[in-house]
């Protein structure tokens, strides 16, 4: 990622995804491998709107050395962007897997902001209610995003292609502030974030 100096950019965030998987028998999430259009199965959740020139949320065959597509989610400046399914479970013996390129940035020498990229399980009763999440990350030194009774961290080792997969039965006993039983939902997302401009 090149720093253009002239620009007043603070933070920054990217995620690159591809072969979305989560199941049981079947595949649950569609368009999991983003082959079709990020149209097909996923919906698009920017606070602030997007900043065309600064963020990005797309799919290319050029962001990995494999001929298969990826999506990209890279957001600039405050606020968020993200890509992202919920569906209905009847159990979380669920087998999750991703291939991601995480990175995030932070420019302001002070530290007061952070920069974080993630691909977010988010596990929902019900209601739509979120009970805890599994967030694989990349976040920059100030993050404030911390392991907790509903909150677990899977920190990507480098800014490269990493695979990452586990059994949500085995996830949730990581989050001993979920309950499984309650768990109705799950949203996957990709998810960039800024707190700062």
């Amino acid at each position: 990622m090149k720093i253009i100096k002239s620009l007043p950019i603070i933070v920054a965030a990217l995620l690159i995804a591809g072969a979305y998987s989560l199941s049981r028998a079947h595949e649950l999430v569609l368009n999991g491998d983003f082959e079709l259009d990020i149209a097909n199965g996923w919906s698009i959740d920017s606070v602030e709107g997007m900043t065309p020139y600064y963020d990005t949320l797309d799919r290319d065959t050029a962001f990995n050395p494999d001929s298969d597509y990826e999506a990209r989610v890279k957001k600039y400046d405050s606020a968020h962007a993200k890509l992202y399914q919920v569906f209905d479970v009847a159990t979380t013996n669920l087998d999750f897997g991703i291939n991601a390129k995480l990175y995030a940035v932070e420019y302001n020498p002070a530290g007061t902001y952070f920069a974080a990229a993630a691909v977010v399980l988010s596990y929902m009763n019900s209601s739509g209610m979120v009970l805890g999440d599994t967030r694989i990350c990349f976040k920059t030194g100030h993050c404030i995003w911390a392991n907790g009774p509903a909150m677990h961290l899977i920190e990507a080792p480098d800014s490269n292609w990493n695979t990452y997969s586990f059994n949500v039965n085995d996830e949730l006993a990581n989050l001993p502030g979920v309950n499984p039983l309650d768990i109705a939902k799950i949203k996957v997302a990709l998810f960039d974030t800024t707190n700062g401009c």
